[in-house]
């Protein structure tokens, strides 16, 4: 088959890779229908680190992508929801799918690791598990890690529910966003995007959606948020709370500026949550935050089970996700997609491939 390889940073290439084989009976094999590139794929690409690989060092060649729908085309004898024919989206990654976690659909908490690496791995970030950049992906696990896709949701839907809106969904949740409450968020990517999204559909009253890039802020008018840059957002924040800051601040993009600057958003006994994937150095005013007595959460989002909360949500178009994709390439042109997005060229927020 022909996939996106990872050849090394700045060197992902459209080649040939070998097809996927059921490893294990509760496998299945799809062929890859959408795929897209997620933010947390750009620290691969640029050469630093996503927990412990450093992909600045040399390591064998792997398919990349985490974010895939397709139609299923061949099934193990131990997959008992999904037939051939069924169009699906995927977690994006997969874990033991014994555990107590994980038959609980907190995949992203397995407790696998106990016995080596390979539990709980995303798809496409390592050997260990090939990614949905591809012609064809296995997929793991699957009755635990996949879902059909349902009535009234759009490709581009399913895709979003695959990491950039369950990943937003789930900040809004880890700062127990609520009605009538006030919300600050950094980062305007596709997942920023999709949290400020969510936050307006479960009834927040105020959400400010802050992005240096005015394309990507300037979405947050179509479904009731705030545009703000960030240079303008403490004074213009603090004036309308009246120099309280907002009840939840939820942090997309992972860096030492805008953790300081979510600090410093947050109300005293407010609530924080960070998504960005952080770096080794990146560093954060924890002093500021145990004396505002914040509320924080970090960590990587239970995708699975944020789908029966979010499905319903789009089904009553709640949610949207209007303008999200902004650019479709053939998978064949894969390189030239993530140097765009990587250089956030043409105001790309979010890309759209076909194999």
């Amino acid at each position: 088959m022909k996939a996106l390889v990872f050849n090394g940073p700045e060197d992902i290439r459209y080649e040939s890779f070998n097809d996927p084989t059921i490893r294990n009976a509760r496998n299945l094999i799809i062929k890859v229908q959408r795929c897209s590139i997620c933010g947390s794929d750009l620290h691969m690409y640029h050469g630093g680190r996503i927990g412990p690989l450093d992909y600045s060092q040399p390591m064998e060649r792997f398919c990349t992508g985490h974010e895939t729908i397709g139609e299923v085309m061949e099934v193990g004898s131990g997959v008992h929801r999904h037939k051939i024919g069924d169009r699906i989206l995927l977690a994006p990654g997969a874990a033991c799918g014994t555990c107590r976690r994980c038959l609980s659909g907190q995949m992203n908490l397995c407790e696998g690791y106990r016995h080596g690496p390979g539990h709980g791995a995303p798809y496409g970030i390592s050997p260990m598990l090939n990614g949905g950049h591809a012609e064809y992906i296995e997929v793991v696990n699957a009755d635990l890690s996949a879902t059909a896709i349902p009535d009234g949701i759009s490709d581009e839907q399913a895709i979003l529910l695959t990491d950039a809106l369950a990943t937003g969904y789930h900040g809004v949740k880890m700062s127990n966003v609520g009605p009538g409450d006030t919300v600050a968020v950094i980062g305007q990517g596709p997942v920023g995007r999709m949290a400020a999204e969510a936050a307006v559909a479960v009834g927040a009253s105020t959400v400010f959606a802050i992005d240096p890039q005015e394309s990507r802020r300037n979405q947050a008018l179509t479904f009731g948020a705030i545009p703000m840059h960030p240079d303008e957002a403490e004074s213009t924040i603090l004036e309308v709370t009246k120099g309280l800051g907002v009840d939840s601040v939820i942090e997309a993009v992972g860096a030492g500026p805008t953790l300081m600057q979510a600090v410093t958003l947050a109300r005293h006994g407010g609530r924080l949550s960070i998504l960005g994937v952080l770096q080794n150095d990146t560093s954060m005013p924890l002093h500021v935050a145990q004396m505002k007595n914040l509320i924080v959460h970090m960590g990587i989002a239970g995708v699975v089970d944020t789908w029966q909360e979010l499905i319903p949500l789009i089904q009553n178009n709640r949610i949207k996700g209007e303008g999200t994709f902004t650019h479709s390439f053939d998978l064949a042109d894969g390189a030239e997609a993530f140097r765009m997005f990587n250089n956030r060229e043409d105001g790309v927020v979010k890309v759209v491939m076909t194999p």
